[in-house]
């Protein structure tokens, strides 16, 4: 009964009521003999029953989630490239696609209309199972004081993340097309056309933080990611994973229920991250994220974000305005906000240069 009960709060996963097995020591009572101290329970290593599971391998195979020591693996597809501003970077469909990045999914949707969500049911839950199968400790999510404000940032381990695509090079518009050849009266022999090869698709990698900037800091976001293993709700006498209900995977704006959130300056304002739309592939791009807790190899790397006059003048106003806020808030003059959230804004892209990138 502990192994079930742990499995149930930390891995959020059902598959362990059938594995688990009740402990076995001496019960307290008034026949007890005194020399005998009843036994501790045992420690259980989750993912060791986890990587020993083979449903739960089942279901990591039908949601196309995979894993390693220190690696998590998952599928999903560009749902956003900006035009506002960014609260989460990956979700799974359809949660929040107005303003995720990338939406997590089981594979190309090949049926009529649109994906049945029924197909994602317990997404979530399998993911989370699958860091621990990995080895990923969990850690706390972000919380806040109601009366005071105060907020918690979230805590636990740190990890990279990263994305992966197939890149083919599109042709540019506005090419002249290729000037014909007038006519002769005499006969020729037509030599037979071949069709020019279709370029092989080029395999790229990129910190997944690097589609994003900070409205604040006025860089590209960095990659402070930490897996804090979501909120476990409990209702009904039962334990709910909140990133199973929400859908919420990665979050840059601090949210309780997310899978894995941001421990950088910024995470904690509304609209304080936007999407660098010239990085991120087109809307609909299958893409594979990897989770790490080594960083890896053969990432690409972009030119610095050049801000605009029109960008400078709204982030001075944004600035300014907060700057007043946050006093007010410190006087007592504002209440305190019950999220821990300061203003919003309206999301404006830079000048971005990321087409030339740096090999």
């Amino acid at each position: 009964m502990v192994r079930t009960a742990l499995l149930l709060l930390l891995a959020s996963c059902l598959l362990a009521q059938d594995e688990a097995g009740p402990t076995a020591g001496p019960k307290a009572g008034p026949n007890a003999d005194p020399k005998i101290a009843p036994k501790a329970a045992p420690k259980v290593d989750v993912g060791a029953v986890l990587r020993k599971s083979k449903s739960f391998a089942e279901q990591c195979k039908k949601l196309r989630i995979s894993f390693a020591d220190g690696v998590v693996r998952a599928e999903g597809e560009i749902a956003y490239r900006g035009g506002g501003p960014c609260e989460y970077l990956v979700a799974i469909y359809p949660a929040k696609s107005h303003e995720t990045v990338v939406l997590l999914d089981n594979g190309p949707w090949k049926g009529e209309g649109r994906r049945d969500r029924e197909t994602l049911k317990g997404y979530a839950q399998v993911l989370n199972n699958a860091f621990l199968a990995a080895g990923f400790k969990r850690g706390k999510p972000f919380s806040w004081d109601d009366e005071t404000g105060e907020v918690f940032p979230p805590s636990g381990e740190t990890l990279h993340i990263y994305v992966e695509w197939e890149h083919v090079e599109e042709a540019k518009e506005g090419e002249p097309a290729p000037a014909q050849k007038p006519k002769t009266q005499k006969p020729q022999t037509q030599k037979p056309q071949t069709q020019k090869p279709k370029p092989e698709p080029e395999k790229r990698r990129a910190h997944l933080s690097d589609w994003l900037w900070n409205y604040k800091t006025v860089h590209v976001m960095e990659p402070k990611f930490v897996y804090t293993g979501s909120l476990l709700i409990e209702h009904d006498g039962k334990t709910f994973l909140g990133a199973e209900l929400d859908g919420l995977i990665l979050a840059v704006l601090n949210t309780a229920t997310a899978l894995l959130d941001s421990l950088e300056d910024g995470s904690l304002d509304n609209g304080a991250y936007e999407a660098i739309a010239m990085r991120i592939p087109q809307t609909g791009t299958r893409v594979n994220l990897v989770f790490s807790r080594k960083p890896l190899q053969d990432v690409m790397s972009f030119k610095p974000l050049k801000l605009n006059d029109e960008l400078k003048k709204s982030r001075a106003e944004y600035l300014k305005n907060k700057k007043l806020e946050d006093a007010e808030r410190a006087s007592g003059k504002l209440q305190p906000s019950k999220n821990g959230r300061g203003q919003t804004r309206d999301g404006k892209q830079p000048d971005d240069n990321s087409e030339e990138r740096d090999k």
